[in-house]
């Protein structure tokens, strides 16, 4: 079945010194693709996760979209530009002064400014809140987040221009257009002197991240950039290509799997002890308490993604296991085999057609429908637990499919097999 992936090494290996020579330099060749595909797996999983997330708008706007809803951003948010319209507004000023007219005794003008400046600055907050729970607040943080991710991908690419800029060691978020909006929401509510405030360009800039990192991601994507949209695939494109040229596939197979299954716990772990790091680069700052939420939303498909890859590479592990020669694995497959002949006999002659041409070659027929689920897990959108799931169960239906069709009557070839035309696999 889908298990025969030998090559027939084990065969003619001991035969002949130049055989022996020709599979050591495959074998070579095998074990420097399967090194090479074995680093690059974490920068090909976050590669692939920067690309989807980060430089696909659609996505982008998916992934962070939920967290105009999430409370600690809304307060965050809100506290950020409330400070900035009071500090502006000069809230003290206009307090004393509506005092002063009213009360013209100077010490008595000071005593009562200070409640009337709290309810001013309350007045403006609770304005604020309020906005920032509203539908206005959604679709303004929709426009800001897409302008943002233009921003920062200029930003990577050196352009000027945006709303997200490096501006030495820190990345810095203009947040001018957000501003105006809540000045429109406060003159809405009635507070007329928000309106009258003018907010210089540098109070309007939010310093998201101050890390000597920045420089080096920008220098890494501008190197990169034309690969993340395939580096996945082309990592497992080499793992392939390595097993199909090891002598010992099945075990290759395995070790391919044990390697995803290994790299998926290690990047879940890291990306755990990355968040402490991330939540300490806003320590101190208006985002403190809601840069966790916005480190687990952003990363979300990317814990997806490692999922997915666990849950591949056991499947990996199965698959090298199921065609490898070990007793039981032996058993197994062929009693699989033994009811796939059985539903196959059954089958209307008509279809010998088929079955005919695709006995003929099964090899690559089988390795055919491994390249096309490679290309269709990786080279299309994220990688999630649920599309691996989804396409490797279709992959093992359509290669069962394929094995029963193998075996229908055919009269020009009644004593052919699928199985007979290839060798016994080799571990």
């Amino acid at each position: 079945m889908l298990g025969r992936m030998s090559n027939g090494a084990s065969a003619t290996y001991t035969q002949s010194p130049v055989t022996r020579k020709k599979w050591r330099g495959r074998s070579y060749v095998s074990l420097l693709l399967f090194i090479i595909a074995t680093l690059l797996t974490p920068i090909a999983v976050i590669g692939h996760w920067g690309h989807e997330t980060i430089a696909n708008p659609e996505q982008y706007i998916n992934t962070v979209g939920p967290l105009a809803e999430d409370p600690e951003i809304q307060q965050a948010v809100s506290e950020t530009v409330s400070d900035a319209i009071i500090e502006k507004v000069d809230t003290s000023q206009v307090a004393s002064g509506l005092v002063g007219v009213i009360v013209p005794n100077e010490a008595l003008s000071n005593l009562l400014s200070g409640p009337i400046k709290a309810g001013i600055d309350g007045l403006i907050r609770g304005a604020v809140d309020k906005f920032v729970t509203s539908d206005a607040f959604q679709e303004a943080w929709i426009r800001i987040n897409e302008l943002a991710q233009k921003g920062f991908i200029a930003a990577l690419t050196g352009d000027p221009t945006g709303p997200v800029q490096f501006v030495g060691d820190e990345l810095v978020l203009d947040i001018s257009s957000l501003l105006q909006e809540v000045q429109t929401s406060l003159v809405d509510e009635g507070i007329d002197i928000a309106g009258l405030v003018t907010i210089p360009e540098s109070d309007a800039q939010v310093v998201l991240l101050d890390s000597p990192e920045l420089a080096q991601a920008r220098a890494i994507y501008s190197l990169t950039s034309p690969f993340l949209a395939v580096i996945l695939l082309i990592t497992a494109g080499l793992f392939m290509v390595s097993v199909l040229l090891a002598t010992r596939r099945a075990r290759t197979t395995v070790a391919v799997g044990i390697t995803v299954v290994t790299w998926s716990l290690t990047l879940q772990y890291l990306l755990g002890r990355a968040e402490e790091g991330f939540v300490n680069s806003f320590a101190g700052s208006l985002f403190e308490n809601a840069a966790a939420a916005f480190y687990n939303q952003l990363l979300t498909y990317l814990l997806l993604a490692v999922q997915g890859l666990l849950l591949l590479g056991a499947v990996v592990i199965v698959l090298g296991w199921f065609c490898g020669s070990t007793g039981l694995a032996s058993t197994v497959r062929g009693s699989i085999d033994k009811g796939l002949v059985e539903i196959g006999q059954r089958l209307p002659a008509a279809l010998a057609a088929i079955g005919r041409p695709m006995r003929e070659y099964a090899p690559f027929v089988r390795w055919g429908l491994l390249v096309i689920w490679l290309v269709t897990v990786f080279a299309f959108g994220s990688v999630t637990l649920e599309r691996t799931l989804g396409w490797t169960a279709l992959l093992l239906g359509v290669l069962t499919i394929a094995q029963i069709l193998m075996h229908a009557p055919d009269d020009s070839a009644p004593e052919h097999r699928p199985s007979d035309a290839l060798p016994s696999s080799t571990t």
